[in-house]
């Protein structure tokens, strides 16, 4: 028997995600979810995100990601699969 967390939703898109919820939601399967930052493309560990300067705004960086039960995982992604965009794996995990 398998057990911890499997990670099933991965991306940029809010809209997207507040729909992958929503399914899960409706489809009874228990979920956790949070909304996490890209690293910083500086290295050496900075906190300074080269991107943001020069162009006036700052860069999206949100990653917003959803992890279901290992033994979720299959009907999770049933569930998701056509639905929302698929997975995208952005920073780690």
């Amino acid at each position: 028997m398998m057990f911890g967390k499997s990670l099933v939703y991965s991306s940029k898109e809010e809209q997207d995600w507040q729909k992958a919820k929503k399914l899960l939601e409706e489809a009874g399967i228990s979920f956790h979810s949070w909304v996490s930052e890209e690293p910083p493309v500086g290295g050496c560990g900075s906190k300074i995100d080269i991107r943001s300067f020069g162009t006036g705004k700052r860069v999206l960086k949100e990653i917003f990601k959803i992890e279901v039960e290992k033994t979720d995982r299959r009907e999770a992604e049933k569930i998701l699969k056509d639905q929302v965009l698929p997975v995208r794996y952005y920073g780690t995990g």
